[in-house]
């Protein structure tokens, strides 16, 4: 297992138990949703970062797409391809 997919478990199960995020986890999920990369018009991945760095609770939509599809692609993307 590399250090990303680490990464991913300890936020998922932060998450998960409605843990805020501190220091370089925050930032690593700040880093996977885009945060300050898009332009500020409110889209969802915003919210989400907002609330991430607020220690906010994310409503159900919010928790599936960090879980479900943000922090699969970062595992997704750094992947060797090794079994």
């Amino acid at each position: 297992m590399n250090a990303t997919s680490a990464r991913c478990g300890h936020v998922k199960r932060r998450l998960r138990r409605n843990q805020p995020l501190t220091g370089t986890l925050l930032q690593f999920a700040l880093d996977a949703v885009g945060y300050g990369m898009r332009d500020p018009k409110g889209d969802v991945f915003d919210s989400i970062a907002t609330k991430l760095i607020a220690g906010a609770q994310l409503d159900e939509y919010e928790m599936h797409l960090m879980l479900d599809v943000v922090l699969l692609h970062v595992r997704l993307s750094t992947s060797t391809g090794k079994p």
